[in-house]
């Protein structure tokens, strides 16, 4: 289990937890929906962090109607977000999706 990275202060102890530690994670969501203009959907980090973290999010393909949507999180947490998929261009109408990927990546603040 991956265990949040810690600033290093004088007198901690160096542990295999603390060595393997991050300050990141990342992961991919897979999309579906029929006939949307937007769409969200909860993603819970597989650990959860001291404090909510900075993020971005990213569609992974530029196929198809995938190419008039954008990605980005919102209600960031410190346990999850909420991926929020929406429509650029209106005058386009609603797109279908079928597994498209979504990228996502969460960093501790300095």
């Amino acid at each position: 289990m991956a265990v949040p990275a810690t600033l290093w202060q004088p007198g901690m102890r160096i542990t295999a937890a603390r060595l393997a530690a991050k300050d990141y994670q990342a992961g991919v969501v897979s999309v579906s929906f029929t006939n949307q203009t937007s769409y969200t959907q909860p993603v819970t980090f597989p650990v959860p962090f001291p404090v909510a973290p900075v993020m971005n999010a990213e569609i992974a393909a530029g196929a198809g109607s995938t190419g008039r949507f954008e990605a980005r999180p919102i209600n960031v947490s410190a346990t999850g977000f909420t991926l929020f998929i929406l429509l650029t261009d209106a005058a386009e109408g609603a797109g279908t999706w079928a597994n498209i990927p979504v990228h996502w990546m969460a960093v501790m603040p300095t």
